[in-house]
Protein backbone atom coordinates (compact mmCIF):
# COMPACT_ATOMS: atom_id res chain seq x y z
CA UNK A 1 0.00 0.00 0.00
CA UNK A 2 1.16 3.74 -0.41
CA UNK A 3 2.76 5.73 2.06
CA UNK A 4 -0.18 7.81 3.30
CA UNK A 5 0.37 11.29 5.47
CA UNK A 6 -1.22 9.92 8.34
CA UNK A 7 1.55 6.93 8.19
CA UNK A 8 4.46 9.97 8.14
CA UNK A 9 2.69 11.87 11.28
CA UNK A 10 2.38 8.72 12.96
CA UNK A 11 5.96 7.65 12.39
CA UNK A 12 7.12 11.23 13.65
CA UNK A 13 4.86 11.86 16.60
CA UNK A 14 3.02 14.88 15.21
CA UNK A 15 -0.25 16.18 14.18
CA UNK A 16 -1.04 15.72 10.37
CA UNK A 17 -1.80 18.92 10.33
CA UNK A 18 1.74 19.80 11.31
CA UNK A 19 3.22 17.33 8.54
CA UNK A 20 0.99 19.51 6.12
CA UNK A 21 2.32 22.34 7.20
CA UNK A 22 6.22 20.99 6.35
CA UNK A 23 5.44 19.74 3.06
CA UNK A 24 3.90 23.49 2.24
CA UNK A 25 6.97 24.74 3.25
CA UNK A 26 5.01 26.72 6.69
CA UNK A 27 7.86 26.33 8.92
CA UNK A 28 7.23 29.72 10.59
CA UNK A 29 6.11 27.88 13.65
CA UNK A 30 7.92 24.98 13.29
CA UNK A 31 10.77 24.33 15.61
CA UNK A 32 14.18 23.38 13.40
CA UNK A 33 14.05 19.76 15.39
CA UNK A 34 10.13 19.09 13.94
CA UNK A 35 11.67 19.97 10.59
CA UNK A 36 14.46 17.47 10.36
CA UNK A 37 12.00 14.80 12.30
CA UNK A 38 9.45 15.34 9.75
CA UNK A 39 12.33 14.93 6.47
CA UNK A 40 14.11 12.04 8.29
CA UNK A 41 10.53 10.25 8.42
CA UNK A 42 9.41 11.21 4.45
CA UNK A 43 12.65 9.70 3.13
CA UNK A 44 12.40 6.75 5.82
CA UNK A 45 9.05 5.92 4.16
CA UNK A 46 9.43 6.96 0.73
CA UNK A 47 6.74 8.97 1.22
CA UNK A 48 5.56 11.50 -2.11
CA UNK A 49 2.92 13.56 -2.28
CA UNK A 50 0.36 13.81 -4.38
CA UNK A 51 1.06 16.85 -6.23
CA UNK A 52 -2.56 16.85 -8.46
CA UNK A 53 -4.41 16.26 -5.59
CA UNK A 54 -2.77 18.70 -3.44
CA UNK A 55 -2.90 21.59 -6.37
CA UNK A 56 -6.88 20.77 -6.63
CA UNK A 57 -7.31 21.07 -3.05
CA UNK A 58 -5.43 24.06 -2.34
CA UNK A 59 -6.17 25.85 -5.40
CA UNK A 60 -2.03 25.70 -6.08
CA UNK A 61 0.41 23.97 -8.11
CA UNK A 62 3.47 24.80 -6.34
CA UNK A 63 4.88 25.55 -9.28
CA UNK A 64 6.83 28.92 -10.28
CA UNK A 65 7.41 30.01 -14.11
CA UNK A 66 10.44 31.63 -15.57
CA UNK A 67 10.88 33.66 -18.78
CA UNK A 68 14.75 35.29 -19.99
CA UNK A 69 15.52 36.79 -22.49
CA UNK A 70 17.87 34.76 -23.83
CA UNK A 71 19.44 31.31 -22.57
CA UNK A 72 22.64 31.39 -24.09
CA UNK A 73 23.57 34.50 -21.93
CA UNK A 74 25.41 33.21 -18.88
CA UNK A 75 23.98 36.12 -17.29
CA UNK A 76 20.55 34.33 -17.51
CA UNK A 77 22.00 30.39 -16.64
CA UNK A 78 23.87 32.20 -13.00
CA UNK A 79 20.13 33.96 -12.58
CA UNK A 80 18.06 30.72 -12.89
CA UNK A 81 20.25 28.89 -11.01
CA UNK A 82 19.90 31.42 -8.28
CA UNK A 83 16.18 30.82 -9.10
CA UNK A 84 16.25 27.44 -8.99
CA UNK A 85 17.81 26.43 -6.01
CA UNK A 86 15.39 28.57 -3.78
CA UNK A 87 12.56 26.75 -5.22
CA UNK A 88 13.67 23.76 -4.58
CA UNK A 89 14.63 24.26 -0.80
CA UNK A 90 11.08 25.79 -0.60
CA UNK A 91 9.09 23.23 -1.91
CA UNK A 92 8.70 24.96 -5.87
CA UNK A 93 9.14 23.29 -8.90
CA UNK A 94 10.39 25.60 -11.68
CA UNK A 95 8.99 25.83 -15.34
CA UNK A 96 11.78 27.87 -17.59
CA UNK A 97 11.20 28.52 -20.81
CA UNK A 98 13.70 30.90 -23.30
CA UNK A 99 12.10 34.10 -24.92
CA UNK A 100 15.43 33.81 -27.39
CA UNK A 101 15.25 37.45 -27.69
CA UNK A 102 11.65 37.06 -29.35
CA UNK A 103 8.69 39.29 -28.14
CA UNK A 104 6.65 36.82 -30.25
CA UNK A 105 7.71 34.06 -28.75
CA UNK A 106 7.89 35.38 -25.02
CA UNK A 107 4.35 36.49 -25.00
CA UNK A 108 3.51 32.59 -26.35
CA UNK A 109 5.59 31.23 -22.88
CA UNK A 110 3.41 34.03 -21.17
CA UNK A 111 -0.23 32.34 -22.13
CA UNK A 112 1.11 29.07 -22.08
CA UNK A 113 2.39 29.42 -18.49
CA UNK A 114 -0.86 31.26 -17.39
CA UNK A 115 -2.72 28.37 -18.67
CA UNK A 116 -0.25 25.82 -16.97
CA UNK A 117 -1.75 27.96 -13.26
CA UNK A 118 1.74 28.52 -12.29
CA UNK A 119 1.85 30.19 -8.75
CA UNK A 120 3.98 33.18 -10.22
CA UNK A 121 6.45 34.51 -12.88
CA UNK A 122 9.61 35.52 -12.65
CA UNK A 123 10.77 37.07 -15.78
CA UNK A 124 13.67 38.96 -17.18
CA UNK A 125 11.44 40.04 -19.96
CA UNK A 126 12.31 41.26 -24.02
CA UNK A 127 10.69 44.43 -23.11
CA UNK A 128 7.75 44.20 -25.64
CA UNK A 129 5.31 42.29 -24.02
CA UNK A 130 4.47 44.88 -20.91
CA UNK A 131 0.95 44.73 -21.72
CA UNK A 132 0.07 41.06 -20.69
CA UNK A 133 2.86 41.43 -18.18
CA UNK A 134 0.59 43.86 -16.24
CA UNK A 135 -2.47 42.26 -16.94
CA UNK A 136 -0.95 38.76 -15.87
CA UNK A 137 -0.03 40.76 -12.42
CA UNK A 138 -3.64 41.56 -11.44
CA UNK A 139 -3.93 37.89 -11.25
CA UNK A 140 -0.94 36.27 -10.08
CA UNK A 141 2.63 38.03 -8.52
CA UNK A 142 4.94 38.94 -11.01
CA UNK A 143 8.61 39.79 -10.07
CA UNK A 144 11.08 41.25 -12.95
CA UNK A 145 14.72 40.34 -12.92
CA UNK A 146 17.05 42.65 -14.55
CA UNK A 147 14.34 44.89 -15.94
CA UNK A 148 12.51 48.37 -14.75
CA UNK A 149 8.90 48.93 -15.89
CA UNK A 150 7.30 51.57 -14.43
CA UNK A 151 4.40 50.88 -15.89
CA UNK A 152 4.07 47.82 -13.52
CA UNK A 153 3.24 47.80 -10.26
CA UNK A 154 5.56 44.81 -9.28
CA UNK A 155 8.64 43.41 -7.33
CA UNK A 156 11.85 44.35 -9.24
CA UNK A 157 15.41 42.78 -8.94
CA UNK A 158 18.14 44.72 -10.67
CA UNK A 159 21.80 45.84 -10.06
CA UNK A 160 23.05 49.45 -10.39
CA UNK A 161 23.86 49.60 -14.15
CA UNK A 162 25.49 53.47 -14.35
CA UNK A 163 27.32 52.65 -10.97
CA UNK A 164 29.10 49.96 -12.70
CA UNK A 165 29.38 51.84 -16.12
CA UNK A 166 30.91 54.74 -13.70
CA UNK A 167 32.90 52.01 -12.29
CA UNK A 168 34.95 51.58 -15.26
CA UNK A 169 35.03 54.39 -16.93
CA UNK A 170 36.41 55.44 -13.96
CA UNK A 171 39.26 53.07 -14.17
CA UNK A 172 39.96 53.42 -18.38
CA UNK A 173 40.49 56.69 -17.54
CA UNK A 174 42.86 56.41 -14.73
CA UNK A 175 44.44 54.37 -17.04
CA UNK A 176 45.14 57.02 -19.28
CA UNK A 177 42.85 55.54 -22.13
CA UNK A 178 39.87 58.38 -22.36
CA UNK A 179 38.99 57.31 -25.91
CA UNK A 180 36.38 54.77 -25.02
CA UNK A 181 33.70 52.88 -27.61
CA UNK A 182 30.57 51.63 -26.09
CA UNK A 183 29.57 48.91 -27.86
CA UNK A 184 25.46 48.03 -27.55
CA UNK A 185 22.80 45.92 -28.46
CA UNK A 186 19.69 48.18 -29.47
CA UNK A 187 18.68 49.52 -26.42
CA UNK A 188 15.45 51.28 -26.50
CA UNK A 189 13.04 48.78 -25.03
CA UNK A 190 15.53 47.28 -22.16
CA UNK A 191 16.24 49.25 -19.13
CA UNK A 192 19.38 47.78 -18.48
CA UNK A 193 20.63 48.60 -22.15
CA UNK A 194 19.43 51.62 -21.67
CA UNK A 195 21.16 52.73 -18.11
CA UNK A 196 24.05 51.28 -19.43
CA UNK A 197 24.56 54.34 -22.59
CA UNK A 198 23.01 57.19 -20.18
CA UNK A 199 25.50 55.74 -17.64
CA UNK A 200 28.28 55.74 -20.63
CA UNK A 201 27.01 59.47 -21.15
CA UNK A 202 27.03 60.67 -17.82
CA UNK A 203 30.86 58.84 -16.43
CA UNK A 204 32.44 60.66 -19.71
CA UNK A 205 30.59 63.89 -19.03
CA UNK A 206 32.11 63.49 -15.09
CA UNK A 207 35.58 63.48 -16.30
CA UNK A 208 34.71 66.54 -18.70
CA UNK A 209 34.50 64.41 -22.02
CA UNK A 210 32.08 64.71 -24.68
CA UNK A 211 30.37 61.47 -25.74
CA UNK A 212 31.42 61.26 -29.07
CA UNK A 213 28.51 59.65 -31.73
CA UNK A 214 31.07 57.28 -33.43
CA UNK A 215 32.03 55.89 -30.42
CA UNK A 216 28.69 54.82 -29.44
CA UNK A 217 28.22 51.94 -31.32
CA UNK A 218 24.56 49.80 -31.63
CA UNK A 219 24.87 46.67 -32.98
CA UNK A 220 22.88 43.29 -33.73
CA UNK A 221 24.94 40.21 -31.74
CA UNK A 222 25.69 39.34 -35.39
CA UNK A 223 29.53 38.06 -36.27
CA UNK A 224 29.78 39.90 -38.83
CA UNK A 225 28.24 42.92 -37.96
CA UNK A 226 30.39 43.06 -34.75
CA UNK A 227 33.13 42.43 -37.13
CA UNK A 228 32.25 45.30 -39.26
CA UNK A 229 30.96 47.68 -36.40
CA UNK A 230 34.89 47.12 -35.26
CA UNK A 231 36.45 47.91 -38.37
CA UNK A 232 34.78 51.18 -38.90
CA UNK A 233 35.34 52.60 -35.35
CA UNK A 234 38.82 51.96 -35.54
CA UNK A 235 39.30 52.87 -39.28
CA UNK A 236 37.30 56.33 -37.55
CA UNK A 237 39.95 59.68 -37.62
CA UNK A 238 39.77 59.66 -33.60
CA UNK A 239 39.70 55.20 -33.11
CA UNK A 240 39.28 54.62 -29.50
CA UNK A 241 41.74 53.09 -26.94
CA UNK A 242 39.45 50.92 -25.01
CA UNK A 243 35.78 48.92 -26.50
CA UNK A 244 33.21 48.81 -23.62
CA UNK A 245 30.81 45.86 -24.47
CA UNK A 246 27.56 46.35 -22.64
CA UNK A 247 26.95 43.32 -21.64
CA UNK A 248 28.86 39.37 -21.59
CA UNK A 249 27.60 38.42 -25.19
CA UNK A 250 28.78 41.37 -26.75
CA UNK A 251 31.89 41.80 -25.12
CA UNK A 252 32.88 38.20 -26.20
CA UNK A 253 31.48 39.20 -29.65
CA UNK A 254 34.35 42.27 -29.56
CA UNK A 255 37.14 40.42 -28.45
CA UNK A 256 36.43 37.83 -31.19
CA UNK A 257 36.13 40.15 -34.00
CA UNK A 258 39.44 41.82 -33.02
CA UNK A 259 40.84 38.35 -32.77
CA UNK A 260 39.91 37.57 -36.53
CA UNK A 261 41.49 40.90 -37.57
CA UNK A 262 44.66 40.45 -35.55
CA UNK A 263 44.00 43.09 -33.58
CA UNK A 264 46.42 42.65 -30.19
CA UNK A 265 44.78 42.83 -26.80
CA UNK A 266 45.25 45.18 -24.82
CA UNK A 267 48.27 46.19 -26.98
CA UNK A 268 46.42 47.80 -29.98
CA UNK A 269 43.17 48.31 -27.99
CA UNK A 270 41.95 47.50 -24.65
CA UNK A 271 38.37 45.57 -24.05
CA UNK A 272 36.00 45.76 -21.11
CA UNK A 273 32.81 44.50 -20.48
CA UNK A 274 29.73 44.50 -18.15
CA UNK A 275 28.90 41.00 -16.84
CA UNK A 276 31.31 38.15 -15.84
CA UNK A 277 31.79 34.80 -17.42
CA UNK A 278 33.51 32.02 -16.47
CA UNK A 279 35.94 32.49 -19.97
CA UNK A 280 36.52 35.94 -19.56
CA UNK A 281 39.33 35.31 -17.11
CA UNK A 282 40.31 31.88 -19.16
CA UNK A 283 40.38 33.23 -21.94
CA UNK A 284 44.04 35.60 -23.35
CA UNK A 285 44.03 38.04 -21.98
CA UNK A 286 41.79 37.61 -19.14
CA UNK A 287 38.46 40.53 -19.35
CA UNK A 288 38.27 42.94 -16.71
CA UNK A 289 34.98 43.07 -16.34
CA UNK A 290 31.66 45.02 -14.15
CA UNK A 291 30.58 41.90 -12.35
CA UNK A 292 26.90 41.62 -11.38
CA UNK A 293 25.78 39.06 -8.41
CA UNK A 294 23.81 37.04 -10.67
CA UNK A 295 23.12 34.15 -8.27
CA UNK A 296 21.94 36.11 -5.58
CA UNK A 297 19.76 38.36 -7.59
CA UNK A 298 18.17 35.19 -8.63
CA UNK A 299 17.28 33.73 -5.32
CA UNK A 300 15.99 37.55 -4.64
CA UNK A 301 13.60 37.22 -7.39
CA UNK A 302 12.75 34.01 -5.37
CA UNK A 303 12.54 34.95 -2.26
CA UNK A 304 10.17 37.98 -3.12
CA UNK A 305 7.98 35.82 -5.11
CA UNK A 306 7.76 33.01 -2.70
CA UNK A 307 6.95 35.62 0.44
CA UNK A 308 4.05 37.38 -1.87
CA UNK A 309 3.00 33.83 -2.99
CA UNK A 310 2.56 33.40 1.67
CA UNK A 311 1.05 36.31 2.39
CA UNK A 312 -1.58 38.60 1.15
CA UNK A 313 -0.83 40.11 -2.41
CA UNK A 314 -1.32 43.65 -1.24
CA UNK A 315 -0.16 43.44 2.37
CA UNK A 316 3.25 45.05 1.07
CA UNK A 317 4.08 47.62 -1.60
CA UNK A 318 6.22 46.03 -4.01
CA UNK A 319 9.86 46.12 -3.34
CA UNK A 320 13.10 47.20 -5.91
CA UNK A 321 15.79 45.38 -5.01
CA UNK A 322 18.93 46.88 -6.26
CA UNK A 323 22.50 45.13 -6.41
CA UNK A 324 26.15 46.53 -6.46
CA UNK A 325 27.73 45.89 -9.18
CA UNK A 326 31.70 45.25 -8.66
CA UNK A 327 34.97 45.93 -10.96
CA UNK A 328 37.15 42.81 -11.37
CA UNK A 329 40.18 43.55 -12.83
CA UNK A 330 42.36 41.72 -15.10
CA UNK A 331 44.75 41.69 -18.15
CA UNK A 332 42.67 43.38 -21.67
CA UNK A 333 43.59 47.15 -20.37
CA UNK A 334 47.26 46.53 -19.59
CA UNK A 335 46.76 46.52 -15.59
Amino acid sequence: MPVTINDVAARAGVSKTTVSHYLNGRYDSMSKETRENIAQVVEELGYRPNALARSLKQKKTHTIGAIVANILNPFSTSIIRGVEDYCNQHGFSLILCNADEDPVKEREYLEVLADKQVDGLIINTTGYNNDLIKNLNLHLPVVLIDRKVPEINTDTVTSDSRKGVQLMIDHLIKLGRSEIAFFTMPYHEVSPRTERVLGYRQALASHGIACKPHLLVETVLDEAAVIRAVETVLASPEPPAAIFGANNLMTMAVVKALKKLNISIPRDIAVVGFDDWDWAELIDPPVTVVSQPTYAMGQEAATLLIKRLKSKRNSRKPAVILFDPELVIRKSCGE
